[in-house]
């Protein structure tokens, strides 16, 4: 069998000649804003024997976010870790500046979460809400994976990545157990989401215990160290890095 089209550009549209059998050839004439699947419509008549027109999906550009859940608990103010968060986020944002990303942001404080920023194109209203974060108290994981999971619900066509920035002491929620209370809630409502765990651990001993978050959701991980100059996030790619001067604009 043998599929043959004219070209897109024909005004009177895209003609289809198939071989038949006992029918000779049937011809058909299709609107040519209806773009053909012709390996699908092979497909379907060797597997059918019938001929049936198969169209390609028209898949609009997603847009893209990108939201920040930020662990500003008591243990996260020790070695002004709380502050250089602050800036990687802020880098981040002016870096990308000129891309159309939405972003939010989402604070852990005080046992709860709070959102910052709901996803927006001026992120000039969450960098200040995000300089103004207050630190202390205890860190409630499933509270803000609870609150990103809201904002997910309002943005599902989009891309979504999610970075969180913690050192993975995970101490308050509504069970014994508040760090498999939260590893279970994301499994259930944010398993679908690309996401990061970013380790600002600093000091002589490390417990890794954001390590043992994103393993369990099965994350990315990366740590960080706060001697790093400029560093930023690629929302892109996925990762972070140390800028050099380059704008990728």
């Amino acid at each position: 069998m043998q599929l043959k089209t004219k070209s897109a550009s024909a005004r009177k549209g895209i003609t289809l000649k198939v071989p038949l059998p006992k029918q000779g050839i049937k011809q058909i004439t299709v609107v040519p804003t209806a773009q053909i699947d012709v390996l699908e419509t092979v497909k379907h008549y060797l597997v059918h024997d019938k001929l049936q027109i198969r169209h390609k999906r028209h898949r609009s550009k997603a847009g893209m976010n990108v939201f920040f859940l930020i662990d500003s608990s008591g243990s996260m103010v020790k070695d002004k870790q709380i502050a250089y968060i602050k800036g990687l986020v802020a880098q981040t944002i002016a870096r990308y500046r000129t891309r159309r990303i939405k972003y939010a942001a989402v604070a852990l404080t005080d046992g709860d979460a709070q959102l910052l920023s709901t996803p927006t194109l001026h992120a000039d209203g969450l960098l200040n809400a995000v300089a103004q974060l207050p630190s202390g108290g205890k860190t409630n994981m499933k509270a803000g994976f609870s609150l990103i999971s809201q904002l997910l619900k309002t943005n599902i066509q989009e891309q979504t990545s999610l970075y969180i920035f913690t050192d993975g002491k995970i101490n308050a929620g509504h069970t014994e157990d508040p760090f498999n209370e939260a590893v279970v809630f994301y499994k259930q409502h944010l398993k679908n989401i690309k996401t990061t765990v970013i380790n600002n651990e600093y000091g002589f001993v490390k417990l890794g215990l954001a390590e043992k978050l994103a393993i369990a959701i099965n994350a990315g991980y990366q740590l960080i160290q706060q001697n790093t100059s400029s560093p930023s996030i690629d929302p892109v790619r996925g990762r972070m890095f140390v800028a050099r001067g380059d704008n990728p604009g």
